[in-house]
């Protein structure tokens, strides 16, 4: 384990950059505060630096032959490598009260839904889909001075790197709401009327916690109150299969996707709905009674 006391210079390559080193870089000075990066292909210079990556084919750098891979066969670059040797710390470092395993969890999932993807585009491994998705690598790599500009591409380089800090930051404090969101989801949960639709106290994130408790796919729907300009909606929501994907484990009753409110209190007898999203996966009202008149509805459909 290296001892980031003893980090006080950071070196990568210059010239063009790239979400690989944009976001080991982010990494590292979440860490190590607003540390001095030299950008440099001298390897005379990179010697004299205290930590060097993604150039040098030193331990931080993934361009050598013998590389490594995930169990999944996703390479390492050098944002994966930064991150799996100092990505716990960072989530210590400004969530001192989080376990041991609620660590290892957010360490995984930002490892799962950010670092590998980056990790994967640098390696030249495509990331298939059907149609055309802007990646983080995409974004970051837009901050590049086009080639008509005279813009410093190291000031567009730190440029970069307050973005992607910002990613990560918001990454990671999302995932420790999902955490603190534990007990209301369980409370939730243990506490149906109806097996099919849980009642949320207040909005919070659910579905992660949902999955892992719901082991027998019981709950189809969640009720959650919604503060929307000091006015209080009611949210109906459909639980997806999986973190993964759209596709839902019951969608809301056909009847009234897509409609306008009158026509949706008109069809199911309520008089204060506000919309059904025309993909069924969403609706909402202005009180719990509606809410829940959509939910029981929707199950029995």
């Amino acid at each position: 384990m290296i001892n980031e006391k003893n980090i006080k210079t950071l070196g990568t390559h210059s010239g063009k950059f790239h979400a690989d080193d944009v976001m080991a870089t982010a990494i590292l000075r979440l860490l190590l505060g607003d540390i001095k990066v030299t950008r440099t292909r001298d390897e005379n210079i990179l010697r004299k630096l205290d930590f060097v990556y993604d150039i040098s084919l030193g331990e931080f750098d993934h361009h050598q032959l013998n590389k490594e891979i995930r169990e999944n066969n996703i390479p390492y670059a050098a944002c994966g490598l930064v991150w799996r040797e100092f990505g716990s710390r960072i989530i210590q470092k400004f969530n001192s009260q989080l376990e041991e395993n609620d660590i290892i969890s957010i360490f995984d999932y930002v490892d799962k839904n950010l670092v590998q993807g980056i990790d994967a585009t640098d390696n030249g491994i495509d990331i298939k889909s059907e149609i055309k998705v802007t990646s983080i690598s995409d974004i970051i790599q837009s901050f590049n001075p086009t080639w008509d500009s005279n813009d410093s591409i190291d000031e567009a380089f730190e440029e970069a790197v307050q973005y992607a800090t910002e990613v990560i930051k918001r990454i990671i404090s999302r995932q420790v709401s999902v955490i603190k969101a534990r007990i209301i989801v369980n409370e939730a949960f243990q506490n149906r009327n109806i097996n099919e639709i849980m009642v949320l106290k207040t909005g919070c994130p659910w579905l992660q916690q949902l999955l892992k408790i719901d082991l027998n796919n019981e709950v189809l729907f969640v009720i959650s109150p919604d503060d929307n300009d000091n006015n209080t909606e009611y949210k109906i929501q459909t639980v997806k299969k999986t973190v993964d994907t759209f596709e839902a484990r019951k969608d809301i009753l056909e009847s009234i996707r897509g409609k306008s409110s009158e026509e949706i209190n008109s069809i199911i007898k309520i008089d204060d709905a506000i919309f059904c999203h025309k993909a069924g996966f969403i609706a909402s009202t202005k009180s719990m009674e509606s809410a829940l008149k959509i939910a029981k509805l929707s199950v029995k459909t």
